[in-house]
């Protein structure tokens, strides 16, 4: 028995030592020291930081481990490992330092340009991997000028302290130039069409100014650009490929092969709600379906799913339904799309922390001002989509992207990657025009004034007859709100000498709150007080209520307006709609007895095979608040660009050639076609016709001439969307006239043509 019981003691002594050997031997295998040989120039805790963590593998994998950790940083030439029972043995050949970079024959891209690549890269050291990629970096920076067959050689000078100089030689070559462009297989579009589309050109006369460079960085986006085209006219299934053919005198010609396939159609719109009745959300559904169904020639695409999930969102939202999910289906049979969109009841779930990040320059609440949502708020996708949009409207960022992260099953995170941009700006202009002269115009401009968010504005524009200085800033009007609170202030010389004999200077100081109500609908509420200054330069003929204003006088305005945009461009609009309301309340304090002033502008733009309609008007009324004259700068005048084939202040009440009085109330109309006679989509050319017609009329006091007929005129002219700006050019005749009208025949303008 007490064998036995000795036995058992040997044994479980025996057995702890034994598990005791095994675990403090594992401690010393996974806690070895490193034993670091030549490394002269890189302290022993670089490597180590280099190696970082070394896993709880067996010995051979961590030293191949530590081996590729510190072969893959590009610091060393050669890297060898063993190890022992207590230590690893790293012994290292160190590249070269590098002391400096110099550059031969590099004529497109400067020293320092190239010095901050290098920089960037962090490329210290003579690894041959690294070189290699910063010549393929400023390679590919070439090629997108256009240097296609730019060749990069380096060589290198050693030193004895182990550091060396890289001497870069650049032969940059000629520019590649573009030949020719074919497109085939577009059998539903011209090829002027789908070349229209594309940034990549050729030269000719009808666009001179065209950049035929060869960038093949842009033929892969313009692939993207034909496609894009292409489903936007429903058809789904389109196929762009391109093939390049290498021509003598380094010219290429570009192949376009295109398989179009079908065109979709939208046939069938269904929205399923599944929430509880509501006879409100369902008429409005209803309206919603008809709008979409009621449309001709409804082509297949997918940004209308999107578009009518967004509007579903939105009725669902103003109802007060928060939890909900929008799911879109889409059946397709005999190249027609069924749509149907199941509206059903999600369990809550609630933000729990939103993260945003890659904004190193913007604070954090200028974004979160715009998200409408906090921690603790309920989520739904819709709500995602609608944070997305309203954070890549931002004019001072490049782009965020916004994903949600699972917590648990009731809770969610939000991430936003935040891509910032340059929101600086300086510009500098040249307006030339018939009317106005030559307009030089210059401006400072940034839109993230240290992070806040806030605009900073300084514009100054002059001509031969009048100067412009405006010095402007806004930001939200509180942290969290959706109001936008701006201040400016504004010198004016005007010298209305030629037309109404006299000058005019005005400083203004205003502020005003501007908000979106709905989509594309917007309401500004300003306050301003101006200083005005009248000059007269002819006291013969200057009317009396100028003689009288003569001085200083001071003005307090109220100002409303309402606006609704949907064009879809502000320098070359071809659909959409403007409307705007704007009313104007001088105050009874005021040096001339205050008034109110109401205008009304409407634009409708639509296009038909890339022809473009448009008709533009304007309705303006003003009256005195004591029954007063008004004075002429006020008032309303006619001609010009809103009365073609007249000139500007050269229809309405006057007194003689060089003293315009115009009218208290106006009325105008512009009706153009446009058509496409160069369709390259970035610099086209269009020819139009037109048809204007307007009256002013209206005073207090007796006028010279003046009556209440309406004015007409019709024309033709050029419009080209050049690289340097919009030119106009137009030949104006008038219909209907009166003798003391002033004519004009021909207008020409450079940055002003609509």
């Amino acid at each position: 028995m007490n064998y036995w019981k000795l036995r058992l003691v040997k044994n479980s002594i025996f057995k702890i030592f034994i598990f005791s050997f095994i675990f403090f031997a594992n401690i010393q295998v996974f806690a070895k020291d490193f034993i670091i040989k030549g490394n002269e120039y890189t302290d022993d805790d670089i490597l180590i930081s280099i190696i970082d963590e070394v896993p709880d593998i067996d010995e051979d994998s961590q030293s191949n481990f530590i081996l590729k950790k510190l072969i893959s940083s590009n610091l060393f030439k050669s890297v060898e490992v063993s190890y022992d029972l207590n230590n690893f043995y790293i012994n290292i050949i160190e590249y070269p330092s590098i002391n400096k970079f110099y550059y031969k024959d590099n004529e497109r891209i400067k020293d320092e340009e190239i010095d901050n690549i290098v920089n960037q890269l962090e490329l210290y050291t003579l690894s041959e991997f690294q070189i290699n990629n910063l010549i393929e970096e400023l390679s590919k920076i070439y090629q997108s000028f256009g240097y296609n067959n730019i060749q990069i050689e380096y060589k290198v000078e050693n030193f004895s302290n182990n550091s060396s100089d890289v001497y870069l030689n650049f032969d940059e070559g000629n520019i590649t130039k573009i030949d020719k462009i074919n497109t085939y297989g577009n059998i539903s579009f011209d090829k002027s069409i789908i070349l229209s589309k594309i940034k990549s050109k050729t030269k000719n006369f009808k666009n001179i100014f065209a950049n035929n460079n060869f960038k093949l960085f842009q033929l892969n986006n313009d692939v993207l650009r034909i496609k894009n085209y292409y489903k936007e006219q429903g058809y789904k299934d389109i196929n762009v490929e391109y093939e390049v053919e290498y021509k003598p005198n380094n010219r290429v010609e570009i192949f376009f092969l295109i398989n179009e396939g079908q065109q979709y159609f939208f046939n069938n719109i269904n929205i399923e709600n599944n929430l509880d009745k509501n006879q409100v959300i369902d008429e409005k559904l209803l309206s919603l379906i008809d709008k979409n169904q009621s449309k001709s020639k409804n082509v297949y695409n997918s940004k209308k799913i999107d578009e009518i999930e967004y509007e579903i969102s939105s009725i669902l939202e103003n109802a007060g339904v928060q939890y909900f999910k929008i799911t879109a289906f889409e059946k397709i049979e005999n190249f027609k799309a069924d749509l149907k969109f199941e509206i059903s009841l999600t369990k809550p779930i609630y933000v729990n922390q939103i993260n945003i990040l890659g904004n190193e320059r913007t604070y954090d609440y200028v974004f979160r001002r715009e998200l409408n949502i906090s921690e603790g708020d309920p989520i739904n996708s819709s709500k995602i989509k609608s944070i997305t949009r309203r954070l890549n409207n931002l004019n001072f960022i490049g782009s965020a992207k916004v994903d949600t992260i699972e917590v648990n099953e009731s809770s969610q995170n939000i991430d936003i990657l935040i891509e910032e941009a340059q929101t600086g700006s300086f510009n500098v202009g040249l307006s030339i025009g018939t009317l106005d002269g030559a307009s030089f115009v210059s401006g400072l401009k940034e839109n993230n004034i240290n992070g806040t968010g806030r605009t900073l504005e300084f514009l100054v524009n002059t001509n031969k007859d009048n100067k412009e200085f405006v010095f402007s800033t806004s930001d939200k009007f509180f942290i969290n709100s959706s109001v936008d609170h701006a201040y400016s202030l504004k010198y004016k010389e005007n010298d209305f000498s030629k037309s109404q004999s006299y000058k005019l200077n005005t400083l203004v100081l205003d502020t005003s709150f501007s908000y979106t109500l709905s989509d594309n609908t917007y309401h500004t509420l300003g306050f301003g007080y101006s200083l005005k200054d009248y000059l007269v330069t002819n006291l013969n003929t200057a009317s009396n209520n100028i003689k009288q204003s003569e001085g200083e006088s001071i003005s307090f305005i109220l100002k409303n307006e309402l606006t609704r945009n949907t064009l879809n461009s502000y320098i070359k609009p071809s659909r959409g709609n403007f409307i705007s309301f704007a009313n104007y309340f001088e105050t009874p304090s005021s040096s001339t007895n205050g008034f109110i002033k109401n205008i009304i502008t409407g634009k409708k733009y639509y296009s038909i095979d890339e022809n473009i309609f448009s008709a533009q008007g304007k309705i303006g009324n003003i009256f005195s608040l004591n029954d007063n004259e008004i004075l002429s700068d006020n008032k309303f005048s006619l001609g010009g660009r809103w009365l073609r084939g007249f000139d500007a202040f050269g229809v309405g009440p006057r007194n003689s050639r060089t003293s315009y009085i115009g009218g208290n109330n106006t009325l105008a109309l512009k009706l153009d076609f446009s058509k496409p006679i160069s369709l390259n989509e970035q610099n086209p050319i269009y020819f139009k016709l037109f048809n204007d017609y307007g009256t002013v009329w209206g005073n207090k006091n007796a006028v010279t001439f003046s009556d209440q007929d309406l004015r007409a005129s019709y024309g033709f002219g050029i419009n080209y969307y050049s690289p340097i700006g919009p030119i106009g050019f137009s030949w104006g005749f008038p219909l209907i006239d009166k003798d003391y009208d002033i004519k004009r025949m021909f207008l020409f303008s450079i940055g002003n043509i609509n």
